[in-house]
């Protein structure tokens, strides 16, 4: 049975700016205001917190995963370390797959995925339903599959609690194309050809009850025979149900030109309107590329 490397360790930084009530985004200093927004995970054990990002940055100048993980114990002291119980669900005694690797070396070709830890309220165990939810999400599509959605595995438990979502890895995203440039082999037929294929995915979704609800750039990827895959559903929710994550159309193109449609519960209405922003960048870039 798989289980969580205790001796693995990350750290995940996120920009994290919050504006007063009322302010203008194009009022605010995005260079020095705001925090930096640590997830840090050793194994199973996990610790958050925000930094400012003014006396912070110098030292950790690029959001995302770090490479060097050099100041990690010096890291950890300045943050919060977060009781398993309110990230990690206890793990039902029917309905979710467990996940086991069938030869040795599989896990390095695996996406292990932990909860998101900006979204931790301290005391709360809105993080643990939330990674629940998901796994019973990627369960019913499981059953009902699609070949654009992605490839989901199981879950990993540990100590009796769920601690990971597993999934085949992809090593590129459409965020990736969009923004270092789309590749002299997508043609306008072949974006087409692919958001169709996100398209049906997300019908396919529709027709189970269910809507993304955070479809981007970012939450497309690409596997090894090019075909588009649509990934993350941990704001996936039954139709007409309150959101908690999500719902924010064009959110991905920042906070002053991502003023789209904001929804408060799941709607197929929200992933069409994001498809659409989709493919209307996805036409731009292409405008941009052939230009040149």
């Amino acid at each position: 049975m798989a289980s969580v490397d205790q001796e693995l360790r990350s750290i995940n930084i996120q920009s994290v700016q919050i504006l007063e009530k009322e302010q203008d985004p194009r009022d605010f200093n995005w260079q020095t205001g705001g925090y930096l927004g640590f997830e840090v995970y050793e194994g199973s054990k996990a610790w958050y917190g925000r930094l400012p990002l003014e006396e912070h940055r110098q030292d950790w100048p690029n959001d995302g995963l770090q490479k060097n993980l050099s100041r990690f114990d010096e890291l950890i002291k300045l943050l919060h370390p977060i009781p398993k119980n309110e990230i990690y669900p206890e793990f039902p005694p029917r309905g979710l797959t467990r996940y086991r690797p069938q030869q040795e070396g599989d896990n390095a070709t695996r996406f292990f995925k932990a909860p998101k830890l900006g979204y931790h309220r301290a005391g709360r165990d809105n993080l643990a339903m939330r990674l629940l939810n998901e796994a019973e999400i990627h369960e019913k599509i499981l059953h009902h599959p699609h070949r654009n959605l992605g490839s989901y595995l199981g879950c990993v438990e540990e100590e009796g609690r769920l601690v990971r979502l597993v999934f085949g890895k992809y090593s590129k995203s459409l965020e990736d194309c969009l923004q270092f440039g789309l590749p002299w082999e997508f043609t306008l037929q072949q974006c087409e050809d692919f958001m169709d294929g996100i398209e049906e995915a997300v019908a396919h979704m529709h027709s189970l009850g269910l809507a993304h609800n955070d479809i981007s750039p970012s939450n497309i990827m690409f596997d090894d025979m090019g075909r588009a895959v649509l990934i993350d559903f941990d704001a996936c929710a039954p139709l007409e149900s309150c959101l908690t994550k999500g719902g924010l159309v064009g959110g991905w193109k920042g906070p002053v030109v991502g003023q789209g449609l904001q929804f408060e519960v799941s709607s197929a209405e929200c992933d069409k309107l994001a498809i659409k922003e989709i493919r209307k960048d996805l036409a731009e870039a292409l405008e941009k590329r052939d230009g040149m």
